[in-house]
Formats: C-alpha cells, structure tokens, sequence
C-alpha cells in the first residue's frame, strides 16, 4: 500500500527499511533529543533498528499500530516517520499520532503532508473516528504541523511524557472524522 501526496508518500515499512531507517535516526540523533525519551547508544545498532520495525510490523500486524515511512516524492529518500499507535476499536475508535522528519527535510511541508494523510488513512482504511497527539508546548514547529493539518488544540496534559530525561507537559490535540 502506497498513499500519494503531492511531496511526500506514506509506505508501510517493512524490514527492508533497517538501513534506511537506521541512518536516518543516527544523521538526526542529536536533532530529534529534546523531544524523544532517552536512549542509550546501544539503540541505535543495526540489531536494535531491526527489533524496533519487528515489534512495529507485529503491532501493524495485530491492528494495534500502523507504521508509515514518509518519502520524498523527488526523490524516493526515506525522509521521517510517521506512526498511528495506541489505536483502540469499540466506542473509542482513536489512535494516538506520532511523527518525525529528517532535518534536511524540514521546513518543506513533509510533516503537515504526512499528518493529513495519515488521518485520511485513519478514518477510511482504519476506521477510526478520532486521531490525536501530544506535542511539548516549546515545539513550536510540531505546533505548527498539527494546527496546518487541521488537528485542534484541547487542552494541556501535566508531566504527560518522560521525555529526554523529565517528565513534560503536553498540549493535546485531536481531529475527528468530521472534521477531516
């Protein structure tokens, strides 16, 4: 499965993708810190990039995740990731929404891109109704990003992440089928 848009397309990643993948989290290490938890060196060998889209391709598979690589378009170059996790059924249909993009691929629209298709993903293919996301009130970019693709803000979650080493506060955001 491939979904088109006009700079970047979504792709499940596959095993296939450990180098790819693997140099793109390496090249961004320091740049994606302040916002990710800790991580030791050791998670960012060969065989620890390969567990990672392991466990994600069995949650993909279990309908518990579904895990996207964005690419871009010009070029075919893997330029981040982008994953719906958390994804409940029943009365909640939601799924939380996470993504990254490489450095040199910022400020191009790859991520709004990559967050508007993934929704319509979520509301037609998953059968979700509602999509949300937690962003660090300091991460004016992925504000940015969120509010571009249409999502809104709902509030504000105290210590909501351990992120980089504390626990920080998040603003959430969500969007729902009928808003898309």
């Amino acid at each position: 499965m491939r979904i088109d848009g006009d700079a970047v397309f979504l792709r499940p990643l596959a095993l296939d993708d450990a180098e790819e993948f693997r140099d793109l989290r390496v090249r961004n290490r320091e740049f994606f810190r302040p916002y990710e938890p800790l991580m030791a060196d050791s998670d960012f060998t060969p065989a620890a990039i390969r567990r990672q889209l392991e466990i994600s391709l069995d949650e993909d598979r279990s309908g518990m995740s579904y895990s996207f690589g964005i690419f871009d378009r010009a070029g075919g170059a893997m330029a981040g990731r982008i994953r719906l996790s958390n994804v409940f059924r029943g009365v909640w249909k939601n799924a939380n929404v996470g993504y990254y993009v490489d450095q040199d691929h910022g400020g191009r629209g790859f991520a709004t891109e990559a967050v508007r298709l993934v929704c319509r993903f979520a509301f037609s293919d998953a059968d979700l109704h509602r999509v949300q996301a937690g962003v660090m009130p300091e991460n004016e970019r992925s504000i940015r990003v969120l509010e571009k693709a249409g999502m809104r803000r709902e509030g504000l979650a105290l210590r909501y992440l351990l992120i980089n080493g504390a626990w920080r506060d998040h603003y959430l955001y969500a969007i729902t089928a009928e808003e898309l």
